[in-house]
């Protein structure tokens, strides 16, 4: 209604300034071509319809359903123990940085999930490709861990991507082993880590 108006008001306006600066038999002639000349590309060109078709139903813009993130598996704690301190398992802490100082998992690298893209355009992870990683946040009801986990699966820092059933409250509730500081690619010494990343 209110683009109708607008129309409406416009149209007014230009007759009105037309007629004080004596342009309304020229402003009205354009108006009559114009029609003549659309009616008559109406006429050449039989595929052209007057109103345009509703867009079909396929390819649409509205989902029928929610778009569900994609997955990513859950580990266990229990199998996350067994699997610490394996060299081919890199665990990956998506909690803020003074959550990962005040205390992580032993080894586990810092890449919170609010940075992760921009850490991974400007740098490569010392993760080895053809290993496994388990992300973790805070609890069961983060996503940020399952955000972390798909993301470094789509830029192929690592297909074999898990997230800890649970989160970081699972962990300390088993008594699982913790460390604390704030060393960003883990406990590991750095000759490692630069030999990795190298």
């Amino acid at each position: 209604m209110l683009a109708l108006i607008l129309v409406a008001a416009l149209t007014v306006g230009t007759l009105t300034l037309a007629s004080r600066l004596q342009l309304l038999d020229d402003l009205l002639v354009l108006i009559g071509v114009s029609l003549v000349a659309g009616l008559a590309v109406l006429a050449v060109h039989p595929d052209l319809e007057w109103v345009a078709a509703p867009p079909a139903d396929e390819g649409s813009c509205v989902a029928d359903a929610p778009i569900e993130p994609p997955s990513v598996d859950r580990v266990s704690v229990d199998e996350a123990v067994a699997l610490l301190g394996q060299p081919e398992v890199t665990f990956v802490d998506a909690r803020l940085g003074y959550h990962y100082a005040a205390a992580h998992i032993p080894g586990a690298m810092s890449i919170p999930a609010d940075d992760a893209e921009g850490l991974l355009d400007m740098q490569s992870l010392p993760i080895p490709p053809e290993g496994q990683v388990i992300t973790y946040c805070d609890g069961a009801a983060c996503e940020q861990s399952e955000y972390l986990g798909a993301l470094l699966r789509e830029r192929d820092v690592c297909q074999q991507v898990r997230v800890l059933d649970g989160g970081w409250q699972a962990w300390v509730a088993a008594e699982a082993p913790t460390v604390s500081g704030d060393s960003r690619y883990g406990d590991a010494p750095s000759s490692s880590l630069m030999e990795a990343a190298g």
